[in-house]
């Protein structure tokens, strides 16, 4: 018999940090009919999540995850949980963003999914290709965060963790990054990712199955560290970068995984 016709329904997402990545994220999501809660730390946002049609949650930090009451309760209602916050502490505890994940954790019910957003951080400077499988857990923040200690919390069969590497778009230009500094390294590969191309990613990875994978995600192309800096510095007429031939620690962070198993193709 005829079966009707029905309306899959898309699931639901709660963007842990709206903020560089988090907001744009949100926006796309909600165009491609996902609805969308997210969390801001500040007042003032507030409100410009409402007006980009998501539901908003005000969470300043640490101790607002960790006694969750009714009021963020629904936060954890979704069917997917995206975490990107920036791993920073507060003060003087070192432990701080540590505890605030394994909190934010705690919450996560077992019938959602997860995608935790970490960094190329996690591996050495070791003047190689890097995979996903030479993570090391020597590899450090810069403000001195265990960062591949932080995928663990998350890692399981229902989690996909993304590590970006070289975030940038327009307001976030690469040519500002080391404009008029005297820097070595000229010949070493950069890994970078535009900001379409991480929302490109996630997007495939919401349509598709691989939760419980981790993933690189950089462009394949990898200029060296001089073209790619002095060219952006030329696009926006700022002074470049002066390179010397002094060598400096590098990685090439290898992406290939994610191209291959989502058939993802970077625009950028």
């Amino acid at each position: 018999g005829d079966l009707g016709f029905f309306v899959a329904q898309m699931p639901s997402i709660s963007i842990i940090g709206c903020g560089w990545l988090g907001l744009p994220l949100a926006k796309s999501l909600i165009d491609s009919g996902y609805s969308v809660k997210g969390t801001t730390r500040t007042e003032e946002k507030v409100q410009q999540l409402k007006d980009a049609g998501i539901s908003p949650f005000l969470v300043r930090g640490s101790d607002e995850i960790a006694t969750y009451s009714e009021k963020n309760a629904a936060l954890f209602d979704s069917d997917i949980i995206f975490i990107n916050i920036p791993p920073r502490n507060e003060g003087d505890d070192p432990n701080y963003h540590k505890n605030f994940l394994q909190n934010l954790k705690s919450h996560i019910k077992e019938t959602s999914k997860t995608i935790f957003v970490s960094t190329t951080g996690v591996y050495p400077d070791c003047g190689k290709e890097v995979c996903e499988a030479d993570a090391s857990h020597e590899s450090k923040s810069r403000g001195g965060l265990p960062l591949l200690e932080l995928e663990e919390i998350f890692q399981a069969y229902n989690t996909i963790i993304i590590r970006f590497g070289g975030l940038y778009n327009d307001q976030r230009h690469p040519g500002r990054f080391l404009s008029g500094r005297t820097i070595g390294g000229k010949t070493n590969p950069v890994n970078m990712i535009h900001l379409s191309d991480c929302l490109g990613v996630i997007h495939a990875l919401l349509t598709q199955n691989h939760w419980g994978e981790t993933f690189n995600a950089v462009s394949p192309n990898h200029p060296a560290k001089g073209d790619f800096y002095t060219t952006a510095s030329e696009q926006l007429g700022v002074p470049p970068p002066n390179f010397t031939d002094e060598p400096v620690p590098f990685k090439l962070v290898n992406g290939d995984k994610l191209t291959q198993k989502l058939g993802y193709s970077f625009k950028l």
